[in-house]
């Protein structure tokens, strides 16, 4: 088991350590801490014990995270600030602090992401040191190529390790200018290092050129030399060629511009409390990161029958890739969606002449990658001349799997907080019901039993309906839909049975349509509530007609009705209204398995214009020509 991490808390604060510490043992992260209210006091600390990370209110004083980070140089700075103090958190940014917490927004996980994600950055930083160092030292360790030149530049000598950096013969190289191997754009400053160097030592970066026209770097190191005849004034240059440094230090330097913008993006989609706003902040924080000026977010849905747009900043009216939703069948989104292949587009206006008006110069359509599963793509487009360079394709790939695990999580998350909300919102209050009439038929014995049992009975069976609830949203969050042809009679016709007691008229039409077996919960919990919250003498009326290829159908009661300022709500989870028991979840699930099918549910007036004369919830489903020998 690791060792516990030690946080050193410097606040004026009495509550922060606190803080912190109740939000370190929620996280369930072994630490300890210590916590000091004087400067003083934590720099003596600092120097006496051993710290991973300190946590500093930067009011203390002027200038206290740069004072820090002086004396502890390898020990990362977070601040602890108010919400109105941002500005001096940004300041204190800029003098040596790693990273900020809000006092108000802090939370165990957000504490937790903060304090891995300062100890990963230094940890970084200590390697990149160790890099720059080593390559200083190979630099050291490099043959270096010698030449004696004149004070007029004209080679006296050359190495045979220079002629094999230049790839020249060594007699070809002696009696030539030195210029003349200089690339002629650092010209002038070969010649004031050659003058320079006739009186003292001095050193210069220069590019030459090979025999094959090639430019290398190099480091040049020239200094004085007395030649054979006395008085004779010339110079010694040595040259190392630095190349492959100068190449590897910028690959280690895109490098770590691409680490930076995954992990700015990372540590947006970790801060965002809900999908929406984890999409629209990473979108927002890519297009600030890599200067582009619009984009787009779009997530498959969970039938994988389409992609709907999340989110989009600054696209222009008319573009033909802001859509509402996409068809996955239609390029580049077969490619980007279906196959998970980036699509760019350097040249725009060549290949979408007919968006010549919405002054695009590029695109981009990158895929949401969530382990091997395509989840969406983002979309990003630039109004200037744009290339896409391999590593920039390269970040943007790792940027869209980025945002995939992040989507995977909070799909997660939310399933994981949508079980426990049910099973605490409805079993507990179903069993909390069953227990009272049990405590109830105990205490009167002696009264009527009969109505008694007949009240329990009811309460086991709200328990039943809520566990078909939670049966029938794990099927339609983990199955992927197997659509076919269902005989919408036999469906009804089979709920109907269940409902022996109520007045329900439907007359039979063969009629079938595009569904599966989950087609039965949408009569169930429509007839259900129609009866449950309906009243005495209530009923049902259940018809269907085909329309252009989609089954309509109602189902109406005489009922007290649904008042115009709920009938948008009706169908959000948890809603519920009146006197009568309910859990909202059931309208919930009917809308979300009419979507699954294709198709849409909606409420009005039974009598229209007459909200107390009863409802009729209408839905739609695609209907599909009558199938021999199937029952449904």
């Amino acid at each position: 088991m690791p060792d516990p991490l030690r946080l050193l808390v410097i606040t004026g604060s009495p509550g922060d350590a606190a803080l912190v510490g109740e939000a370190l043992r929620k996280a369930a992260l072994p630490a300890e801490t210590v916590s000091y209210r004087q400067i003083a006091e934590c720099l003596d600390a600092l120097r006496r014990e051993p710290f991973d990370l300190v946590l500093l209110d930067p009011g203390l004083e002027p200038g206290v995270a740069a004072r820090v980070r002086s004396d502890a140089p390898g020990i990362p700075v977070v601040l602890l600030v108010s919400r109105d103090g941002l500005d001096a958190a940004v300041r204190a940014l800029w003098r040596g602090a790693d990273d900020y917490l809000v006092r108000e927004r802090l939370t165990p996980e957000l504490l937790v992401c903060t304090v891995r994600h300062a100890l990963a950055l230094k940890r970084a930083e200590t390697v990149l040191g160790r890099v720059d160092r080593l390559w200083c030292e190979i630099g050291r360790s490099l043959h270096e190529g010698v030449l004696v030149v004149d004070t007029g530049g004209t080679i006296l000598f050359a190495s045979a390790r220079m002629a094999e950096i230049l790839g020249y013969a060594v007699g070809r190289m002696q009696g030539a200018s030195f210029l003349s191997f200089v690339d002629q754009g650092d010209v002038p400053l070969a010649k004031a290092l050659i003058e320079r160097a006739g009186r003292e030592r001095a050193e210069a970066g220069l590019r030459l050129r090979r025999s094959d026209g090639a430019a290398i770097d190099a480091r040049i190191a020239a200094s004085p030399v007395t030649g054979v005849n006395p008085g004779y004034p010339g110079v010694a240059v040595g040259v190392a060629d630095v190349t492959g440094q100068r190449l590897a230090e910028e690959k280690a330097r895109r490098r770590n511009a691409q680490l930076y913008v995954i992990n700015q993006v990372v540590r947006t989609a970790t801060s965002s409390a809900d999908m929406d706003e984890l999409l629209a902040g990473v979108l927002e924080r890519t297009l600030e990161l890599l200067d582009f000026e619009g984009g787009s977010v779009y997530l498959i849905n969970t039938g994988r029958s389409r992609a709907e747009l999340v989110t989009e900043i600054g696209l222009p009216e008319g573009f033909s890739f802001r859509r509402r939703i996409v068809d996955l069948n239609a390029p580049p989104y077969d490619a980007v969606l279906g196959r998970g292949t980036a699509h760019f587009v350097e040249d725009y206006l060549r290949a979408y002449p007919q968006d010549a008006c919405a002054g695009i110069q590029a695109f981009a359509s990158i895929p949401i990658i969530a382990g091997k599963r395509v989840t969406g793509a983002v979309n990003l487009v630039s109004r200037s001349v744009h290339v896409f360079s391999p590593d920039e394709r390269e970040l943007l790939a790792s940027i869209g799997r980025e945002i995939g695990s992040a989507v995977e999580r909070m799909r997660l998350h939310e399933h994981a907080n949508f079980y426990l909300d049910l099973m605490t919102h409805d079993i507990n209050n179903a069993n909390t019901v069953a227990i009272g009439y049990a405590t109830l038929l105990a205490e009167t014995l002696s009264g009527p039993e009969r109505d008694i049992a007949g009240k329990l009975a009811a309460a086991v069976r709200q328990s039943a309906e809520i566990i078909g609830n939670v049966s029938t949203i794990r099927r339609i969050m983990e199955e992927i839909p197997a659509l076919g042809p269902v005989n919408l009679d036999h469906v009804a016709k089979s709920v109907i049975y269940f409902f022996p007691d109520a007045d329900i008229r439907y007359t039979p039409q063969d009629r079938w349509v595009t569904a599966d077996d989950l087609l039965s919960a949408v009569f169930i919990n429509l007839i259900g509530n129609a009866v449950k919250f309906g009243g005495p003498g209530v009923s049902v009326s259940i018809t269907s007609r085909e329309e252009g290829g989609t089954a309509l159908v109602s189902i109406e009661d005489t009922g007290p009705g649904i008042p115009d300022a709920e009938k948008h709500l009706v169908f959000e989870k948890f809603r519920k209204g009146g006197r009568k028991s309910g859990k909202g979840l059931g309208l919930h699930i009917t809308r979300t398995l009419v979507e699954r099918y294709g198709g849409r549910i909606w409420v009005e007036d039974r009598v229209p214009g007459h909200p107390k004369r009863g409802a009729a919830f209408r839905f739609t489903l695609p209907a599909c020509p009558p199938v021999t020998g199937r029952s449904g």
